[in-house]
């Protein structure tokens, strides 16, 4: 009698056997699941509140079977930018990407605080009093490297500064790449937050 394999975070199966935690498939695989998944993964990354598995890579021959046709070798599972907002691992939001764009689809929501991306307050004032003016700091990050755009006198200010950086940072990346589906997200992206910088909207997704 065969073994009834256990579902992962009750959900994923694994029908496929002698898979190991050592099998990268397997790793990309069972991450994914538990990110949307665990109780664990709630707590710690709540940017993945609502998101879900399409059924079929809830069984892992099927997401294996995808990975192996897609240039994965040292890159991320990403489900943010073929798709605006997206809320589904699937094989048409997909796409492998590498660290540097996974990077700068990170939105740091949990740490921004209560400002839009890119813009926070400098607490400790008195140390500049020139700069008293202008408290709020926008910045940007580039492979895994913050970078100062400058002191502003409001959030809005700051906030629209990271915006330009942002789109030309999209852009800058979309030159490097050859993968046609990234080079297409990168694009969308661009396109998202021009938009909202042209109807001085707040990026708060892109």
């Amino acid at each position: 009698m065969s073994k009834v394999k256990k579902l992962i975070c009750g959900v994923g199966f694994n029908d496929i056997d002698h898979t190991s935690y050592n099998c990268l498939y397997y790793t990309k695989w069972h991450g994914m699941i538990r990110r949307c998944y665990s109780k664990e993964s709630e707590t710690k990354n709540p940017t993945y509140k609502d998101c879900y598995v399409c059924d079929e890579w809830l069984t892992f021959s099927n997401f294996k079977s995808w990975m192996e046709q897609q240039d994965y070798d040292g890159k991320h599972l990403d489900k943010d930018l073929l798709v605006c907002n997206n809320k589904v691992y699937s094989p048409e939001t997909c796409v492998f990407v590498p660290r540097e764009i996974n990077q700068f689809l990170t939105k740091s929501n949990n740490s921004r605080g209560k400002y839009p991306l890119g813009v926070s307050f400098m607490v400790k004032q008195k140390d500049r009093p020139s700069l008293r003016a202008k408290p709020f700091i926008s910045m940007i990050s580039k492979g895994g490297v913050s970078n100062f755009l400058g002191y502003y006198e409001t959030p809005e200010q700051a906030h629209r500064e990271w915006q330009k950086a942002k789109i030309n940072q999209a852009l800058e990346y979309c030159n490097e790449i050859g993968d046609i589906r990234v080079k297409e997200g990168l694009i969308r992206v661009a396109n998202k937050i021009q938009y909202d910088y042209d109807n001085s909207l707040v990026t708060e997704y892109f």
